[in-house]
């Protein structure tokens, strides 16, 4: 059985307050005594402790289970001792705290005399069995470092995935434009690559190289008059006329006269080229051919230029390079398209670019550029 309290107390005062020299064995034997009955009286307190801590579920209980009792005289008769007894082990434990107070001076005085790391003493894990208390506190604290450590890890997976869709997905480059005016064998060379590409549509200069007109055939129909910019003119723009003999002509010729890159005949040659499958190319963004009460077919055409990242096979030995294979088949795909129903109707296979991203991309990575026309009604580009 534990020493009582008093005792233990005065024991440890005894021991401080005394300043009489004594023999070297007899002082390490109080010395001895001292911790011994420090060790003690700090257990007594921890038992206290434990109690008090649940000193207050305790106390509650009769009121948390009160239809068990007989009657309510029975309850308050049982709820009265219950608080009674909280109250003198709070009385109790004070007293002994206060009685102890040497061993708390005894520990600082120690810690300043004797301490490493700036006066403070490593702390000690006992072998003992750790009170449920305190078990329950140091579960919840460890749980909560390992909950953190995997949110860390989740949010840094996450982040990760974030970045690789972020690559491999498709965004929109912009369309270089022509500000100055184009030369005579800038031109010559884009009517030539233009006839060879197509050859149904009938392309010629008219009043000395001034007017191109460009025709195409039925059953479209439609026959572009194009005013060719001198040098010395004050804009680059080529400007177009259409004989406007009903309102799809109209929507044909506002869609021409409002398209971006005025300046460029490539890219005006290729956006009329695309009225030959006016009659059955449907809307990038409702998927039908007609809108309303008219003939309102999807008229507006914007070049689109995309680049997405993807990943390259590795090459073979004695073999051609796989990814390059795989792009041509791409490449194809999206030719089919042009007398198809998808929404993509002219892709420039030949203009397909790989080219290494030696800033942005990872190894094994590269970037496939592609240049196709969006078709779109009036009402639903607005």
């Amino acid at each position: 059985m534990a020493p009582e309290t008093k005792p233990i107390a005065n024991m440890g005062l005894k021991a401080e307050s005394s300043n009489a020299p004594v023999p070297a064995d007899e002082s390490s034997q109080t010395e001895e005594t001292t911790l011994v009955s420090a060790l003690s009286l700090l257990h007594q307190m921890h038992q206290k402790l434990a109690l008090l801590r649940e000193s207050i579920p305790h106390m509650v209980q009769p009121i948390m289970k009160a239809s068990t009792y007989p009657t309510p005289e029975t309850l308050f008769d049982d709820f009265s001792k219950r608080t009674l007894k909280a109250s003198e082990d709070l009385v109790e434990f004070t007293k002994l705290v206060s009685d102890g107070k040497w061993v708390f001076d005894k520990a600082t005085s120690s810690r300043r005399e004797n301490g490493v790391e700036g006066g403070e003493v490593k702390r000690w894990k006992s072998s003992a069995p750790m009170p449920h208390y305190l078990k329950d506190i140091v579960d919840d604290t460890e749980g909560a470092s390992r909950d953190k450590e995997a949110k860390k890890k989740e949010e840094e997976e996450k982040e990760r995935k974030r970045l690789e869709a972020e690559r491999s997905k498709e965004r929109e480059l912009e369309i270089t434009e022509v500000k100055e005016v184009e030369s005579e064998d800038v031109r010559r060379g884009i009517i030539d690559e233009f006839k060879k590409e197509h050859s149904d549509i009938e392309l010629t200069p008219e009043e000395d190289g001034r007017i191109l007109k460009v025709t195409i055939p039925k059953p479209v129909g439609l026959v572009f008059s194009i005013e060719i910019p001198q040098s010395a003119a004050e804009t680059n723009r080529y400007i177009v006329t259409l004989p406007a003999s009903s309102y799809l002509h109209v929507l044909i010729l506002r869609s021409i006269t409002t398209r971006p890159n005025a300046g460029s005949l490539k890219y005006l040659l290729d956006m009329i080229a695309t009225y030959q499958t006016i009659y059955k190319t449907k809307c990038n963004k409702c998927n039908k051919l007609t809108q309303g009460p008219k003939a309102d077919l999807p008229v507006i055409r914007r070049l689109k230029r995309t680049a997405k990242l993807v990943q390259k096979e590795p090459k073979e030995e004695g073999g051609s390079n796989k990814e390059n294979d795989k792009m041509d088949t791409v490449g194809d795909d999206k030719a089919k398209d042009l007398n198809g129903t998808k929404p993509k109707i002219k892709t420039e296979s030949k203009e397909q670019k790989l080219n290494e991203e030696n800033d942005g991309a990872e190894d094994g990575a590269v970037e496939l550029v592609e240049e196709f026309w969006v078709t779109l009604h009036e009402g639903c580009a607005a």
